[in-house]
Parts: structure tokens; sequence; C-alpha cells
């Protein structure tokens, strides 16, 4: 009865999204009451009223967190699709090349990344699948496509969700940043091929196979290089640069070899290289910012040891201007200020940013309130130990179905990963293995099953205008999605073996 009661958020959550429809500010929200009513009501799980407080106030704190970077991320989507600039990007991408497949390398394998990696939260589906749409893709195929471009999520947001995660299971964060990063290693392969596949068929991966293992192991191998070695906030951000490079040196260097890509390469010549840089500025610049900030001590010295907001009590610390969320405002301001946008422009572009970053913070505190709660009151504890009990070492084969099974129901790698990390951690624990391997499983394996999420899957069918195909997207997007949770075991099992 206790493990019942234990489990009681995660299901009606379960019940909440897939069988009653419900959004996840509501799951959220009412698995949180859930949980509140359990620790103060059942025996076994009873807390006092200031440790229920105490939980409550850490997970507004760490939303906070989340929703600093979101909110100018989502702004800086906005500002520039009410100027325009995302439409020029993608008339920059498609007089590139003419070729479909490498359209797609471009825009899904190394494009997609870049944006998810700076705003997050399935910005690069509403980027992305109207591009393809305007290349000519069908709608069906634009949105599964923009969909696999979800490959970078745990650097989604300037990584938020994975430092949520190391912060909620108490591992370090370039640690949890550079596991990820080799877990997902074959997933980026994995993904680059299934897309290809989808816009060309095994003729169009035979075809560009070389051209494809390049970009894809580029973006791959950046992803492990920066999180390793520079910042893991901007490891999404500079390996999706890397990646577009490559991909657009073999568009140049191979653009004669064809009639078609030698009329794309004229086009995209007819662009100087000054309306080139200042279209995609607003990405240059917070590239700018973040590098510098990161890397230049006296700057990253400064940035973190002024304007620091701390509450030791809840071991809670915002470095105000160290933040990826400061970055961010700079370049919004920064944009603002070289294309000259207008007050209306920025008061619509505020309106739309409000609308979306609302309800995603509200579910944030929720998912990470109810996830606080459960700790405190040891309900993640009682789940822990029946796992472990029931299937040991064995557990570690089920870890990334966990992490899958949160990312899938949520949408949200943050989300997620404040669920279920601490449920991986204390399993880990008990049955001996290291935390830093469950961790790793659950940010990874959540992350990659976002992209098959009802939310995700909704949000594109909505941009490409074709909600009636709503579920036959879902049934070809989750094995997909599904295929990317056997790469990350089989990893598990080398890395081990090794």
């Amino acid at each position: 009865m206790e493990i019942i009661l234990a489990a009681m958020p995660f299901l009606i959550i379960l019940v909440l999204l897939f069988i009653l429809r419900q959004s996840a500010v509501r799951a959220g929200t009412s698995a949180y009451l859930l949980t509140l009513l359990i620790a103060l009501v059942i025996p076994r799980f009873q807390i006092e009223g200031q440790e229920i407080l105490h939980a409550t106030v850490k997970a507004v704190l760490t939303s906070a967190i989340v929703a600093y970077v979101l909110l100018f991320g989502i702004f800086l989507y906005h500002i520039m699709n009410e100027t325009g600039l995302i439409k020029r990007i993608a008339s920059l991408i498609s007089g590139s090349t003419q070729d479909p497949v490498r359209q797609v390398i471009l825009l899904v394998v190394a494009f997609s990344p870049l944006v998810e990696s700076v705003s997050g939260y399935g910005i690069a589906i509403i980027v992305v699948a109207p591009i393809l749409v305007e290349l000519g893709f069908s709608r069906f195929k634009a949105v599964l496509l923009s969909l696999l471009g979800l490959s970078a999520v745990p650097w989604g947001a300037l990584a938020t969700g994975t430092y949520i995660g190391a912060n909620l299971a108490g591992i370090p964060f370039q640690r949890l940043g550079t596991d990820v990063a080799v877990l997902s290693i074959p997933t980026f392969f994995y993904f680059a091929v299934t897309a290809v596949y989808l816009a060309g068929g095994w003729k169009g991966v035979r075809a560009k196979w070389a051209e494809l293992m390049l970009v894809a192991g580029s973006l791959a191998f950046s992803v492990w290089l920066f999180n390793a070695y520079v910042s893991v906030e901007l490891a999404g951000v500079f390996a999706s640069l890397v990646a577009l490079g490559v991909e657009f040196a073999f568009i140049y260097f191979t653009a004669k070899s064809t009639p078609e890509e030698a009329t794309s390469s004229l086009a995209a010549g007819n662009q100087s290289k000054a309306d080139i840089l200042k279209t995609m500025s607003p990405y240059l610049i917070l590239t700018g910012v973040l590098f510098i900030s990161r890397l230049v001590p006296p700057i990253k010295a400064f940035a973190g040891s002024h304007a620091v907001f701390s509450l030791p009590a809840y071991s809670f610390s915002l470095p105000v201007l160290y933040s990826p969320g400061f970055s961010i405002f700079l370049t919004c301001l920064l944009t603002i200020l070289l294309f000259k946008i207008q007050k209306h422009v920025i008061k619509r572009a505020v309106q739309l940013s409000l609308k979306q970053w609302l309800p995603v913070t509200l579910s944030t505190i929720a998912f990470i309130g109810t996830s606080e709660i459960m700790a405190a009151a040891g309900m993640t504890t009682t789940l822990a130990q029946a796992a472990a009990a029931a299937f040991g070492s064995a557990f570690v084969l089920c870890s990334p179905l966990i992490g899958g099974f949160g990312g899938f129901l949520t949408g949200s790698n943050v989300a997620s990963n404040a669920m279920l990390i601490n449920l991986q951690v204390e399993v880990a624990k008990q049955i001996g293995m290291p935390p830093e391997l469950f961790a790793s499983m659950q940010n990874t394996s959540s992350s990659h099953m976002t992209m098959a999420s009802p939310s995700r899957v909704l949000l594109g069918a909505s941009v490409c205008n074709i909600r009636s195909e709503e579920n036959r997207l879902l049934q070809k997007i989750f094995p997909m999605a599904l295929g990317s949770l056997v790469l990350v075991l089989a990893a598990v099992f080398i890395l081990r073996l090794l």
C-alpha cells in the first residue's frame, strides 16, 4: 500500500495527461496538491508544514533559474521572427542548396540543434518546420523532420534541464554534461540517418553517406569537447556552429558538381557577406557574449561574484550576471538596437513570449515542487527501495525507459528530471551502482523522448496546420524516438565493458 501511495503523484500525472488530456500545468498542479495531501495526512510520509514550505520555496527558486533563461530565449526568437530575421535565415539556407537531402542535413542535423540550444522547449520546431514546408516538403514530413531535429535537447535553453538535473542529483554540472554527451554520440548519428532517410530514402543516405557521417560526427564530437573542456551551457551552441560550418563547406566545395548546386551557390553568393552576417548577428552576438563571459577570466570572475542572489538556507545561488539568461538578455537588447526594432513590435514580442513562458514556468514549479516534497516525505526513497528489491542490478535496463517515460510524458527535460532524477539516483545508491551513471541515463533518455511527447507533436501539427494528423504523427515519431533509448542502453554497456 505504501508503494502505491508513493507512486500516486506519477499515476495522477499519467491519467491527467493521457487519459483526460489535461494540460501540463493542470497535471503538475494536481500532482503537487496530491503529494501535499499525502505528506500531511498519511503517517508513513507525514512531514511538518515547515518542511513542506521549505520544499516548495526551494522548487520556486530552482524554477527561477529556468524561467530566467527561458523568458529571454523565447523573447529572442519572437523579436527575430517579428522582424523577419527567421525568414531571412530560411532564405539563406534554401538559397545555399536545392538538394533536399542536403537541405535536411543543413536544417535538421546542424541548424535545429543551434536554435534549440539557444531557445529550448521545442522552439526549433516552430523555426524549422515552416522552412521545410517552404522548401517543398509535405507538411506531415516537415513536422516529423523538425521533431527529429530536437537531438540536442540536453543542451536546450543553454542546458537548463541538465543544470536542474545536476543540481537535484547533487552531481557536478560539467560531469553530468560530459557523461550525457558520451551517451548521446550514437544518437546523433541515428537521428541524422533517420532524418536523411525520411528525406531521400536509402538512396539519399547512400549518396550522402560520407557527408552525413562527417556532419553528424562533427556535431557529436564537438558537443563532447565543449562539455568537457569549455562550458556545458555553450556546448550545444558551439557544436551546432561547427556542424553548420562543415555542411556549408561541403556545399561550397561541391557547388559546381551539378547545375542545380551551381545555381544555388550563385543565389547564395548574391547576398553580400555583410547581409549574411547581419542576418545571423543575434546568434553570433549571443555566442560571442557567452564565449567572453565563460572564457575571459576577469569577466568570468566579475560576473560570478557580483549581483549574486543567494539564499544559503535553501542551498540556492543565482549569479544574475553570469547566468545564460543575462547573456540572452544582452543579445535581445543589442538586436533591438542593431535592427532599430519599433516599440509596437517589441510589445507584441513581449506578449507572445509571456504567453508561452508562463505555462512552462508554472508547470516547472509544480513538477519540481512535487519532486521536492516526495523526497522530503520519503516517498522517493520508498519507490527506490521497492525498485531495488524487485530488479537489483537489472534496474540498469529500466533506467532509460523510466527517463524516456518522463520525457515522453511531460515534453520537458526540466520537468522529467524534476520528477525522476532523484528516484534514479536513489535506486543507484540502493543497488550499489554509480549515481552519475543513472543520472546521465535519466537526462539523456528523457531528452530524446521529448521529441515524441504529445505536447511537442501537437506543437508541430499546430505550426503546420495539420491537427487532424496528430495521432498519425505520434505513431510515426514514437518508434523513432524509442530507438534512441536502445542506443543509450547499448552505449552504457559498452562503456562498462571498457
